[in-house]
């Protein structure tokens, strides 16, 4: 019988998984072979390769959720990252937006990226996201002119764990 090393067998599994898609990815998977304990029976029975693939299973595939909220009459508004579900996010989001203003709505969801909201004073906004903040702002600020509006500036912005 063939014997195939762990380390390459996980190997195979990252590719598998898609986990060498991102920094964030990289770091994730970092993490999980500095914390899983691995000695040579381990290695040899294959339970070293389970406990690593569980933990990229569970801890480098997880969705961090955000979202934007906004009240375009009053200019209110609010933002949350890193939830565990899109439903906190939200409430979160509306919270902190009606601290300002009585009109809120939740205007974006996200995960594992961010997002950035860019208004006029004329009411008028638009809302982006990218893989980095700077992206995310220069998107919306972009969409936000394309509609007509002028002087648009960012409002909100927000970025998740990746």
């Amino acid at each position: 019988m063939l014997r195939v090393p762990v380390s390459i067998r996980v190997f195979f599994a990252l590719i598998g998984l898609g986990l060498f898609a991102g920094a964030a990815k990289a770091d994730c998977v970092s993490a999980c072979q500095a914390s899983t304990y691995c000695d040579s029976e381990m290695n040899a029975s294959g339970e070293c390769g389970r406990r690593l693939n569980d933990c990229y299973i569970n801890e480098c595939n997880k969705r961090h959720y955000g979202a934007l909220a906004y009240d375009a009459e009053s200019g209110a508004a609010g933002w949350s990252y890193d939830f565990d579900d899109a439903d906190g996010a939200e409430q979160k989001a509306l919270s902190g937006c009606h601290e300002h203003g009585d009109k809120c709505k939740v205007v974006y969801d996200f995960w594992n990226s961010c997002a950035a909201l860019a208004a006029a004073g004329d009411g008028s906004y638009a809302v982006e996201h990218s893989e980095t903040q700077t992206g995310a702002e220069g998107k919306a600020l972009a969409a936000c002119e394309q509609n007509g509006a002028t002087n648009c500036t960012i409002q909100a912005w927000a970025c998740t764990g990746q």
